[in-house]
Formats: C-alpha cells, sequence, structure tokens
C-alpha cells in the first residue's frame, strides 16, 4: 500500500522533470560565481526549485486530470486514472509548492521567492489554461521554462539586470518552445483526442516540419553565440562550430519530420552547450 501511494506521488510531481529544473537552478548559482551566504544558498534554491517545479505539476494535474484521461501517456498519471482523489492531489500541490517558495525565500529573499511566484502565475494561471485555446500557449510558458537559473542567480545574489543571466534565460526559453512543439508533433494525435490546441492542422506537415526545423535552428545559433563567445576563449575555436554544426544536424531532423532524434539532440544540447559557461567562472 505504501509503496504505490509513494509510486503516486512520485507521479504526481515527476521527479526527473524537477530534477532537471532544480539542476538549472544550481547552474544559475553556480555561474554566478561569488556565491552569496556561501554554497548552502545555492544548494537550498535549487532544492526549493525541485520542490516548486513538483507543487507545480501537481496542480497542472488537476487542472488537466479529466484531459489527461483521453491521452495515452498521461492516462495512468494517478489523479487521470482516478487512484487519487482531486482534493489529495491539490493538497500535495499546495504542500510542495509552498515548500518550494519557503526555500526559495531563505535562499534569496524576496528577489527569488517573488521569481518563484511568477513561475506558478505563468505555468499554472498561463500556460495551462491557454493550452486548450492555442498551441501559442507555448510561448508563454516557455517564460516559465526560462526561469530555473535565474532563481539561482538571485539567490547568490546576483543583479536580474545582468546580461549574462538574461543571455543564459534567453537560450533557456529558445530551447523550451522548440522542445515542447517538437513533444506535442510527436503525440499529436494524443494532444487532439484531448482537446488541447495543435499547430494548424490546415497548414501541411511538411511547412510544419519546417517551421520545427527553423526554431531549433535558431536556438542552437543562440547557444553556440553565446557560449561560445561568453565562455572561456580557448574553447572558442570548438565550442562554437560545434554547436552550429549539430544544429545544422538538429534542424535538418526536425524538418525531415525526424521528431525522436531531434528531440534527443535537444536534450543532449543545453548542458553540453552551458558546460564551458561554468568553465569561465572558474
Amino acid at each position: 500500500m505504501i509503496p504505490e501511494r509513494l509510486a503516486s506521488v512520485s507521479s504526481l510531481i515527476r521527479p526527473r522533470v524537477s530534477l532537471a529544473v532544480a539542476a538549472g537552478s544550481l547552474f544559475g548559482a553556480l555561474y554566478h560565481g561569488h556565491l552569496y551566504g556561501g554554497p548552502g544558498h545555492a544548494f537550498t534554491a535549487a532544492a526549493g526549485a525541485f520542490l516548486l517545479c513538483g507543487g507545480c505539476s501537481a496542480l497542472n494535474q488537476v487542472q488537466e486530470r479529466g484531459r489527461d484521461a483521453r491521452m495515452e501517456r498521461t492516462r495512468n498519471r494517478p489523479l487521470a486514472s482516478g487512484r487519487m482523489p482531486p482534493a489529495l492531489g491539490l493538497s500535495w500541490a499546495g504542500l510542495f509548492g509552498l515548500a518550494g517558495l519557503i526555500l526559495f525565500f531563505l535562499s534569496g529573499g524576496w528577489p527569488t521567492l517573488l521569481a518563484g511566484l511568477g513561475v506558478v502565475a505563468v505555468y499554472n494561471g498561463l500556460y495551462t489554461p491557454l493550452k486548450r485555446v492555442t498551441p501559442m500557449a507555448l510561448l508563454a510558458g516557455g517564460v516559465a521554462g526560462a526561469a530555473p537559473p535565474v532563481t539561482g542567480w538571485l539567490a547568490a545574489g546576483g543583479p536580474l539586470s545582468d546580461p549574462h543571466i538574461l543571455g543564459v534565460a534567453v537560450i533557456f526559453y529558445l530551447w523550451q518552445v522548440p522542445h515542447f512543439w517538437l513533444l506535442a508533433e510527436k503525440h499529436r494525435e494524443d494532444y487532439g483526442r484531448a482537446g488541447f490546441a495543435v499547430l494548424d492542422t490546415g497548414l501541411p506537415p511538411a511547412f510544419r516540419a519546417r517551421l520545427m526545423g527553423v526554431w531549433v535552428a535558431a536556438y542552437f545559433v543562440g547557444l553556440g553565440c553565446f557560449a561560445g563567445l561568453a565562455g572561456p576563449a580557448s574553447l572558442r575555436c570548438i565550442v562554437l562550430p560545434g554547436l552550429l554544426l549539430a544544429g545544422g544536424g538538429a534542424a535538418w531532423l526536425a524538418a525531415a519530420d525526424r521528431y525522436k532524434p531531434a528531440l534527443a539532440a535537444m536534450h543532449l544540447s543545453l548542458p553540453l552547450g552551458l558546460a564551458p559557461l561554468l568553465f569561465a567562472t572558474v
């Protein structure tokens, strides 16, 4: 009984996604290079990001439980399948979300706390309801997805106006949109069956694929230029050409309707592209 309940809670907070968000927050703190209050603040912010992401995920599943039940990839989630009542799911969402916000406040004070509240407002208050209306909801959701490194940066005492962290946030945003568009195209029938808005079915599939390719290419160009120019000078001759070459391949895959390898390239590119930035702070 207890293992089943733990499995349900784990499915509710999606730990792999939450860990990725925590890693993004930790990156932001380390990228600042001067940890305000010591490394404990960076790890506290990362823990807060993990818990807040889990809370947002749980709240999202409460909001979309009916639609999740219609999709193959989500129908076994605890709320969609009926294993967990909505009131309990909402309680878990509140518990994880509140714990995450408290850790944000402890790590970076009001700026980090307000950033966390902004994530909840955008993800659950704007992006989630807009998904039923327009596929452009991803443009709003990408704002929440770009926040993790900013929260870590703020916890480390960095100013929000610094172009370094703004550049990283732009890269995260450029990554979010094609990543989720590719995912939506991969599960297009599932999304349509659940009533989520997808890219206009009146558009020829080849045109949609080329549109994906253009955005993927824009992301890799941005990542390559930023990582190559902001990273160590000794790596510029490797990082910039390498990412541009990889981006060309990923864009071609996306434009050729080969979404699975294109997604794999997107997943690998972000940590590999951002690693040189940390070398520059050492």
